[in-house]
C-alpha cells in the first residue's frame, strides 16, 4: 500500500482543502495521473498519484481541511483492505488543532467550538456566537469561509 499525502507545497503552508476528488474508492489509478484538487488561501494545486494500482481508501472527504503530511488515501492492490484510520492522521490533526483550539466556546452538551483565530476574530468583531454558528452551520471548524456563508 501506498499513501497519498498532503506535500509541503509552500514554506508558509499549514493546511489545505481538499477540493474534490477525481476518482473514487475502487478506481485504478496511475503514478502521477491526476486524482483530487487541493485549495490554498493562494492557489490551486493538482493532487497526483503517487503509485500504479486501486484508490482503495480516502481519509479526507471533498472540503474537509487537512495539515500538510496528512493521509487523504491509500494506493494499493484492488483485494487489498487499508485501515479505517491513521493513527499519524490523529496525531497530525490533535497537533493542527491545539493552535486552533486555544480559545474555546462551550457549547450546550459541553463540547468544544474548533476556530480558526481569523474566524474568532470576526466573530468577536461582529458579536456572533461561534458555538451557534456550528450548530446552525454542522462545521466541524468554524473558519472565515463559515463565517461568510453564514452571514449571507
Amino acid at each position: 500500500m501506498t499513501k497519498i499525502t498532503i506535500p509541503q507545497l509552500d514554506a508558509n503552508l499549514v493546511d489545505v482543502t481538499v477540493t474534490k476528488w477525481s476518482k473514487k474508492i475502487g478506481d485504478p489509478v496511475a503514478k502521477g495521473e491526476i486524482i483530487g484538487e487541493l485549495t490554498t488561501d493562494k492557489a490551486v494545486y493538482e493532487l497526483e498519484c503517487p503509485a500504479d494500482g486501486t484508490l482503495i481508501a480516502i481519509y479526507a472527504q471533498e472540503k474537509s481541511v487537512v495539515p500538510t503530511g496528512y493521509t487523504v488515501g491509500m494506493v494499493g492492490a484492488a483485494d487489498e483492505t487499508a485501515p479505517e484510520s491513521l493513527p499519524e492522521n490523529e496525531k497530525l490533526m490533535a497537533d493542527y488543532a491545539g493552535p486552533i483550539a486555544a480559545v474555546t466556546v462551550k457549547r450546550e452538551r459541553g463540547a468544544r467550538v474548533r476556530a480558526t483565530p481569523k474566524a474568532r476574530r470576526l466573530a468577536k468583531e461582529h458579536n456572533l456566537d461561534l458555538a451557534k454558528i456550528q450548530a446552525e452551520t454542522g462545521a466541524e471548524l468554524v473558519d472565515e469561509k463559515v463565517l461568510a456563508a453564514y452571514l449571507k
